[in-house]
């Protein structure tokens, strides 16, 4: 009887699977950054032999570039279990710029909400020019007249 780790693990080596294993290599290589870099991380995919990073934020890339020099040598001597099968040539990595589910704004709210008038018209009118103290003598009535 197979337990559920042999069940994936030979489901993960065939050619139709084959994206379950890279998954499983960005994950383990993910693994070798600081926690607070992978939380930045959004998602990783393998092109062309190149591992690519997606972002979330510039500074989060520009440690990357630091810490990425130090992380390349080894792993083109010695690769994880779950990258043997892969050949990584290199690693990049790139801000995203786009909005996440995560930092987009409630949208359940109506555009056609009204709110009550606070504005109560009590204010001096001050100004000399006559065109200007009619016009906001006449803003002073609409708002007297919604108020009441």
């Amino acid at each position: 009887m197979k337990n559920a780790n042999q069940i994936l693990s030979s489901l993960q080596n065939k050619p139709q699977f084959s994206k379950l294993s890279q998954f499983r290599c960005i994950q383990k290589i993910q693994e070798l950054f600081p926690l607070h870099l992978q939380n930045m991380i959004l998602y990783g995919y393998f092109k062309n032999g190149v591992l690519n990073f997606v972002l979330s934020h510039p500074w989060a890339k520009q440690e990357f570039d630091i810490i990425i020099q130090s992380i390349k040598t080894p792993l083109r001597q010695l690769p994880p279990q779950n990258c043997s099968a892969i050949n990584i040539t290199d690693i990049r990595a790139y801000v995203s710029f786009k909005p996440h589910k995560e930092d987009t704004l409630h949208t359940g709210c109506s555009s056609n909400e009204r709110y009550k008038e606070r504005a109560n018209a009590e204010f001096i009118n001050n100004i000399e020019d006559t065109k200007l103290h009619t016009i906001v003598e006449d803003i002073r009535k609409i708002l007297h007249d919604k108020h009441d």
